[in-house]
């Protein structure tokens, strides 16, 4: 029997943004193990007879361990099914699907990587905000507020010292206070644009405009998943386009037909 796995990015959200690699494996799927951020949208594009596994993996509610969800893939695969694992964002970016890929293929199981459009450039593009862009940014950082063992990431912070650099943070929301306090107390500046970005690409996008020192009581008004933007090019979301989801253009087409 053959063995093979795929580990497909599915984007921020938005079934438009799948890339047609994404779409076109979906099809060889007989099954998929689905991530709690992949939307509901992007599940439906799956064949009938694709066996749906939800796996969870949402911050405080993991439905099933790494360890469990490495299994899956490895059992499924070696019994000859053709199995998906369907990731928000891309596989590679804060996702662990280097440690799924590194698992399976030490298990013998052909494994084929499906790139996808990772939030940390999404979410900020679709709150119109360019992470490079001349006089704000000549370059980006992407990073997490999570270390392993819940443990709160310190190692981005010098980062925000480099002139003309713009800080994207993922899956920080929960750490507001500690990413406000101690990059402050680091010499930052309080007063440094920041943005929260919610629900990116999705009908429930919103964004909130803020400043490092006003992080955290902003942070309490936003919901996961969400990503952080930090620097001079936040200021950009008052004069470039914001992304808008289809079905909310139908909307305001009705409307105005109305």
């Amino acid at each position: 029997m053959s063995a093979k796995a795929f580990l497909i990015g599915c984007g921020p959200g938005d079934a438009e943004l799948l890339t047609l690699k994404a779409v076109n494996t979906f099809k060889q799927l007989e099954v998929a193990l689905i991530d709690n951020l992949v939307s509901k949208d992007i599940v439906a594009l799956l064949p009938k007879y694709t066996l749906k596994v939800y796996t969870g993996k949402s911050k405080g509610a993991h439905s099933f361990s790494q360890e469990a969800i490495n299994e899956m893939l490895h059992s499924y695969a070696k019994n000859g099914y053709t199995v998906g694992r369907l990731k928000a964002g891309d596989p590679f970016v804060f996702a662990r699907g280097s440690e799924e890929a590194q698992y399976l293929a030490r298990c013998g199981i052909e494994v084929e990587i499906v790139p996808g459009l990772s939030s940390a450039l999404t979410a900020p593009l679709c709150a119109g905000i360019a992470v490079t862009a001349r006089d704000y940014a000549s370059s980006f950082s992407v990073v997490t507020a999570h270390l392993k063992d819940n443990k709160f990431n310190t190692e981005w912070i010098e980062l925000l010292k480099i002139k003309n650099h713009t800080i994207v943070i993922l899956m920080g929301l929960s750490r507001a206070e500690e990413i406000s306090r101690k990059t402050i107390s680091s010499g930052i500046s309080e007063d440094i644009p920041t943005a929260i970005i919610e629900k990116a690409s999705t009908p429930q996008q919103n964004t909130i405009i803020t400043t490092l020192g006003k992080l955290p009581v902003e942070a309490k008004n936003a919901s996961s998943p969400a990503v952080i933007v930090i620097g001079e090019a936040v200021r950009l979301s008052n004069t470039l386009p914001h992304y808008i989801h289809e079905s909310i253009k139908k909307e305001a087409e009705l409307g105005l037909a109305c």
